[in-house]
This record gives C-alpha cells, structure tokens and sequence, in this order.
C-alpha cells in the first residue's frame, strides 16, 4: 500500500510541476515573440521616419537645382542671343562655362545637331539621340525644360536644363553637378550607413520600392517569401534551416521587412526560463519529500494496521479489536470500527432472517407475474394450455408467459436464462416487461423477438443472456407461427401418438448481441396435436448417482395416457421428483404445455318429410345460438331453410345435414327425383353460396354456406 501511495503521490507531484513548467513556457513564449513584435515594428517605424525625411530633403534639393539650372540656362541663352560671336570661340565659351560652375555646355541648330560645346568633343552629335535624357520637368510654355539621368535617391548628381534658343532655332543645353548635393545624396544614401539597417544583433531591415531591393545586405530569406508577406503581423520563416521572425510595413510606395533570428527572440528569455523550472522542480521535490515522510509517519503506518485488523475481521474474527493512536482521526475511528463489528456480532442472526424473509417476498413477486389462473382462456375452446415454473433456489430466471392481445390468436412463450439468483430474477421480469409490451404491440414473432434482444442488449453489463421459444397460434386455423431462439427445446405429439422433436432452424440468444437476425417458422398444427415445451432443467436434473433424467426417459413419461395438459405437467413434475429422491436441483424447470383442439362444431342430421318444414327449421335454431350468432344470421338461415322446404311437396322425404361453426353455416339438402332445382324457383340472397345438383339421376343435391363473420 506505502508503494501505491507514493507512486501515486510522485505521479500528481510530476503532473503539477509538468503543467507548471508548461504554464511557464506558455507564458514565457507568449512575452518574447510580443518582445520581438514590438521590436521590429519600432524599429521599423523610425527607418519609415527616416525614409520619409530623406525623401523630403532629396525633393527640396532637387526643386532648387532645378531652379537654378533653368535660370543658367536662360542667361547662356541670352548672352548668345546678344553675342553669336562667341560660339566660335572655344575659349570664351569655355570661360562662360566656368563663370555659370558648369560641367558642359552644348548649342545645337534646329535638328538637334552640336554645334558648339564645353567640352569640344561634343561637338557634331545629335543631342536627340541621347539615351539618359529624361524630361521631369516643364518649365514655361517656350518649351524649357530640365532634364536628368536617373530618379529618386539612387539618380547620378549631373544634372542638365534644355531651353530653346534665343538668336535662332535650336536648343543650349547645360550641364553641372554640385558638391553640396553630392554630399546630400551620400549621406541620404540607404548603405551609406548601415547601422540604420540593423535590427537587434543578427536582424536586418530590408526595403523595397515598387518591388525592387533597395539595400545591399540582404538576410537568407529570399526577396519573394518577404514581398509575399502579411503586413501588419509576425511571420515565422525558414531559411537554410534557421528559424527567423518577419513583420513587414507597407507606406508610401515602400516595403519594409524587419527579419530577426528566432534564436535572438529566445536567447535571453529561455535562460530566465531554465532558471524558473530549475527552481520549481526544486520546490516540487522538496515538497514531495516533507508530504510523503508526513502521510507515512502519520497515515500510512495507521492504514496498514487498520487494514491489517479488518482483513482478520473480514475472515470471520468478530473478537479482533482495532487499536490504533498515531492521531485522534485514527482513535475515532479504531473506536467506529469496533462499534461496528460488535453491532454486526448481535444482528447477525437477525440480518440472515431478514434475508431469507426478503427472498421469500422476492419470490412471491416473481411468481405473481407470471399468469397462475387456469383454464387460461375459460371461454376459449379451440385450445386447452397448462404451464409450470419450478425455481431451484428462491429466486430465478426460467419463466413462461401467455396471452390474447386479440380473439383469434394465441402469444406464448418460454424462456430459460442463463443465470441464477437475483441477477437472473432482474434479467427476467426485465425481459417479461419487454415482450409483453411488444407482443400488445402487435408484429410477427421475428419482429418481436428481435426488438426485445436489442432492449435486452442494452445496459446488459452483466452479460447474461437467455433461450427462448416464441409462439403465435391462429386458433381458426391452427397456423403456429415460432421463433425458436438458441434452440429451446420442444416436443410435439401428432396423430400418431409419439411425441417428436419439434424441427427449427438455429438462431442466436437473447441478450447477447444487437441486432442479430431471428426468423420466423411456420407449423400448421391440426385438431388434436400437442406441443410440449419445457427449459433445459429438465433434462439435466440428476439423481443420487449424478444422472441426468435425459429426453428418454422425459418421452416415456408423455406417451402414458394423459387426457389434459395439466396431466401431463402433473405426471412429470411427480416423475422427476421420484427421480431426484431428495436430491437438490441445481435448475430451473419451467415447462408449458398446450392441446390445439381447433374450431367446435355443431352438427345435425335429420331425415323428414318436407310438410315437417317448422319442427326442423326451429331445430336448426339451437346451434347457432349456441355459438351466439346473430340474432338476423339466425333468422336468415331459417327462412332461407323454411322456403327450399315449403317449395316441394308435403310428402317429399328429406335429408338434412346441417354445420355450423362460429364462423360459418353449411347446409346440405337431398330429396329423390324426378329432378328439381329449387334454387330456380326459389331466391336465396341471404347466402353467400349455393349450388344444385343432379346425382345419378337417383337424387337432387343443393348446398348452401353463409358466413357469420
């Protein structure tokens, strides 16, 4: 027990520090990758800021250049205007060129062609044609204009204005780069100061521009999973087997993506982590040692003792005493423990009386569920039924039950389960209930049988499961319809006096398996047959010697003269109980019996002159009434009988054989010749057949049958 207990203690000790542990990291986890978030978007943020800035400056040199490029481009083409002579001078033109701080100068005719410039290897081409001349901007309506190689941060310093000629067509170009916006664009540069593009001290920040990369540092991760990105949440990645953390921003034309190693994230925040757990499974375990040296000085030790007096106690020392003081729960409840025992020393014998008084009434109960009044069906003559349930202890699992849920068939039923004593008592009033309210439910005795497996099937925790024979009789027609389920036994007796094993197909138990398919069979049982049915306990009741009765010796008993079914349960109880001699039996017997007796007749036979017409057709009366025909039936048949007899002559001898059944009236009416077909004389309405004939030309034959139902 000591071992149990610890190990179930060291379990929960190991659960608590495990979600502990977990919590820690879940938490941990948690903050970090909220660190880094916040990180790079602050970082991220400034660069925006910076960009911004850079941009507003680049665009404010970039107008004044502009400007200022036009106006000296203007003035070169006012002095040339005032003074041509002086393109054909390249030292003059040339001085001009330093006064304006100007790199090139280049004066074409109207196609575009140089004809003057600084310096004079320009002179002959076609400005037309150059590749880098970009118009950004228009400068007045003569057409005066600034043009630059290149755009936004990364376009070279040279910059040039083109206006049109003031002497004659054409264009003069001018040319100059100046120290101060070198300078600017250096500095304003996104590699010209790579701290700016640092993030922690593995991260980068990368920027694209419609696109394009604008920085030289570039991490693992390639340019398209970065333009791919959410904006505006972390991203995890993965490069080269590396883990890294991504949040990207979209502003102004710009991407920015800050892209930081995951191992950057967690370096610090796992060493607080590992720090914490360290220090909780510490506390755990020292807890773990002060509770289990605790619960064993002060618990355990008084279990064991307690435990080890009950075991002595529950082996039938009523005289043991528990003693035990380690603290006052334990003297308490030593103390109860004694109580208690002493008290079932002095109601012991009382609690047997109980018990055996409890299982008497149990076996009243049981027994007065299964129907005990007979004749079954006092005022049914088509079949006489007679059944028995003896149980071996007080209370059992055979039964049988019986009943007519309409006036033309007959529910009966056998079971024997596979169990004893109250749980086999509970399994059978159980199964009672079911079937019967499925039988009142109406079906064929597959249907029937089935459902109540699948009832049976479940909550049957137990497993215990029963055979059962299932019978519906159509007393009119002596159609028996059975389900013969785990092949309960039953005899059948047919005109020859010998009882014969009644033939069924094999289908499964009840209660053992849902949804197991039963099969309804068909036997047509004729006026005098006799089924016999009966549990196994029958047959496996063994005398002194440890012999079973056995079906021999059960087919001997039933072919002695019975003359009703309660004789013939009656001759085998009192067989088997010779047979047992005082030995105990160790099953149930449940056994039923049912004689198949078919539908009573009434029959008359009256040979009579024709003018006896009213004695006989008052004499037809009884039998009907008799079987309690309606009154207008009764009325019917005599005035159909009175007019057949009325229409002959008074001395004509008649022979009159009358049947009738519940169901049904047959009359048959022969005279002698000559012929006479009475029914051509006579109408008969009130008859559902009739027929003449002639027979041999000796005799004159009419039959009539009405129904009565």
């Amino acid at each position: 027990m000591r071992r149990q207990f610890l190990l179930r203690l060291s379990a929960y000790i190991f659960v608590a520090f495990m979600l502990t542990a977990g919590l820690v990291y879940f938490q941990f986890s948690s903050r970090l990758e909220d660190r880094a978030e916040q990180m790079i978007k602050t970082r991220l943020n400034d660069m925006l800021d910076f960009m911004l800035h850079v941009e507003r400056a680049v665009g404010f040199l970039n107008r004044v250049n502009d400007t200022s490029t036009t106006d000296r481009a203007n003035a070169l083409a006012e002095i040339i205007k005032l003074n041509p002579e002086l393109l054909r001078g390249q030292e003059e033109l040339q001085g001009i060129c330093n006064r304006l701080g100007a790199e090139q100068i280049a004066i074409t005719d109207a196609n575009g062609i140089i004809e003057a410039a600084v310096p004079p290897s320009l002179v002959g081409r076609n400005l037309a044609e150059g590749e880098n001349m970009i118009p950004i901007v228009t400068l007045s309506e003569r057409g005066d204009e600034v043009l630059t190689e290149g755009s936004g941060l990364t376009r070279e310093s040279m910059q040039f204005a083109n206006v049109k000629r003031l002497d004659r067509p054409g264009r003069v170009r001018l040319g100059f780069r100046t120290r101060t916006e070198q300078q600017a664009r250096a500095e304003a540069s996104l590699d010209g100061s790579p701290v700016r593009l640092r993030l922690g001290s593995g991260g980068l920040i990368v920027v694209f521009r419609r696109g394009v990369c604008l920085t030289r540092e570039r991490p693992a991760v390639s340019e398209t999973e970065l333009l791919a990105l959410e904006p505006g949440r972390v991203n995890k990645m993965q490069a080269d087997g590396v883990d890294y953390y991504a949040y990207a921003v979209d502003a102004n034309g710009y991407r920015m993506v800050g892209v930081l190693p995951a191992k950057e994230v967690y370096g610090a925040g796992w060493r607080t982590v590992k720090v914490m757990i360290s220090s909780n499974l510490v506390f755990f375990l020292l807890i773990f040692g002060v509770v289990s040296w605790l619960l064993q000085r002060i618990v355990l030790r008084g279990i064991s003792q307690v435990n080890e007096t009950l075991m002595e106690i529950t082996e039938g020392d009523l005289e043991r005493r528990v003693d035990v003081t380690t603290c006052p729960e334990f003297v308490r409840l030593s103390h109860g423990i004694n109580f208690m025992v002493d008290s079932l020393r002095s109601v012991g014998e009382e609690r047997q009386s109980h018990v055996k008084r409890d299982l008497e009434l149990a076996r009243t109960i049981q027994n007065t569920v299964l129907p005990n009044r007979f004749p079954a069906f006092p005022n049914v003559d088509q079949f006489d039924l007679y059944a028995t349930c003896i149980q071996a202890n007080e209370v059992g699992g055979d039964f049988y039950d019986f009943s007519m849920p309409d006036e033309g068939h007959l529910h009966f039923l056998v079971a024997d389960v596979d169990a004893s004593g109250i749980a086999a008592a509970l399994f059978m009033m159980r199964a009672v209930t079911i079937i019967r309210g499925l039988t009142r439910s109406g079906g064929s005795p597959a249907s029937i049988v089935a459902e109540a497996n699948t009832e049976l099937c479940q909550g049957n925790k137990t497993g215990i499961h029963m055979t059962l024979f299932y019978g519906t009789l159509d007393i009119t027609t002596g159609r028996l319809e059975f389900v013969n389920a785990g092949q309960l036994r039953s005899l059948l007796r047919t005109g020859d006096d010998e009882y014969r094993v009644l033939t069924t197909s094999a289908d499964g138990v009840l209660g053992d398996k849902p949804n197991v398919p039963f099969h309804t069979q068909i036997k047509q049982l004729v006026p005098g047959d006799r089924l016999f049915l009966h549990t196994e306990g029958v047959l496996h009741a063994t005398n002194t010697n440890n012999i079973p009765f056995s079906e021999t010796r059960l087919k001997d008993v039933l072919s002695e003269d019975a003359p009703t079914v309660t004789d013939v349960l009656q001759m085998v109880r009192s067989s088997l109980r010779q047979y047992l001699d005082g030995v105990r039996m160790e099953r149930d017997v449940t056994m039923l019996a049912l004689d198949y007796l078919g539908e009573p007749t009434k029959e008359i036979s009256l040979d009579f002159v024709a003018e006896q017409a009213e004695e006989v057709v008052s004499h037809v009366a009884q039998p009907m009434e008799d079987f309690l025909t309606a009154p207008v039936d009764i009325v019917a048949v005599q005035d159909t009988l009175r007019a057949l007899l009325c229409a002959l002559p008074a001395s004509t001898s008649v022979h009159l054989d009358f049947s009738c059944t519940r169901q049904r009236v047959e009359m048959l009416l022969r005279f002698p010749a000559p012929r006479c077909n009475l029914l051509e004389q006579v109408s008969v309405p009130a008859m559902d057949e009739s027929s003449y004939d002639f027979t041999d030309n000796q005799a004159n034959t009419i039959t009539l049958c009405k129904n009565l139902i």
